[in-house]
């Protein structure tokens, strides 16, 4: 059975999986309901530790993103990744696959991750924002897509079924992560 826990947590515990992982982050705007997520996942770590930052991982890694945006959001029309700080994600408009839900809401995912080599930071969470690391397991793709539904749902407001469309989406990013081959 998959298990999740708080980055945090595993951190302070010495139990986050050193032969590898997914660290699912959250990154909620407090003015409005722009929000992204970060799916990072990586294997065999070297050395792991607290910068001023977050905690630093000396490994090679895959990212993803979500990125939830609203209908009021004033630069829907530049690339995200010419976006300020706090409301980028590295990919450009032919790079993702959007989907525009009942209320006009977007949901960005891109088609493919990104490659992270020889180390990457998971930023410290703040406020509401969240980071679970979830361990290997033979059913965490499944937990994975659910928690990524649950919170679209919870925390973005988004109707069960554009939830459910978007974490299909992540998780065929996600199945291309070649850290794993």
């Amino acid at each position: 059975m998959a298990k999740a826990t708080s980055l945090l947590k595993a951190y302070l515990s010495n139990t986050i999986p050193a032969n590898g992982g997914f660290i699912i982050s959250s990154f909620f705007d407090n003015d409005s309901a722009y929000s992204i997520y970060e799916i990072t996942s990586y294997v065999n770590v070297k050395d792991i530790y607290k910068s001023p930052d977050g905690l630093v991982f000396k490994t090679d890694g895959n990212r993803t993103h979500i990125l939830v945006e609203p209908p009021t959001f004033i630069q829907r029309f530049s690339e995200p990744v010419h976006r300020e700080k706090g409301k980028a994600i590295p990919y450009r408009f032919s790079e993702l696959e959007v989907i525009t839900c009942r209320k006009q809401e977007k949901i960005m995912v891109p088609i493919e991750p990104v490659m992270l080599y020889s180390s990457f930071t998971i930023l410290d969470s703040v406020g509401e924002n969240f980071s679970f690391v979830f361990h290997p397991t033979e059913d965490v793709y499944m937990a994975m897509r659910k928690f990524i539904a649950d919170t679209l749902y919870n925390d973005c407001n988004l109707t069960k079924d554009e939830c459910m469309r978007a974490s299909e989406l992540v998780l065929s990013t996600i199945k291309k992560f070649t850290i794993w081959k």
